[in-house]
């Protein structure tokens, strides 16, 4: 629905489209920071099983965290801007 509603335009009618917008993308921020710690804790786990999945665990996780730093960054741009 949301993803209708900005197809529809209204985010041109209306003013408080901002606010959905941040809280959308700032929930989203905090779903990912919890994906990004868990990701983290699964490279710890992997770091003494096997040197190959450590490696993946952790460009995983470092890019989970790269998208949650993006997804903040948006959240407040839409709201200030």
């Amino acid at each position: 629905m949301f993803l209708l509603s900005y197809l529809l335009g209204f985010y041109k009618k209306y003013k408080s489209w901002k606010v959905l917008d941040s809280l959308y993308h700032g929930t989203t921020a905090i779903l990912y920071m919890s994906a990004a710690v868990l990701q983290v804790h699964s490279t710890i786990v992997s770091e003494t099983q096997n040197l190959t999945n450590y490696f993946i665990n952790t460009t995983a996780s470092l890019f989970a965290f790269i998208t949650t730093l993006l997804y903040i960054l948006h959240a407040f741009s839409n709201y200030y801007h």
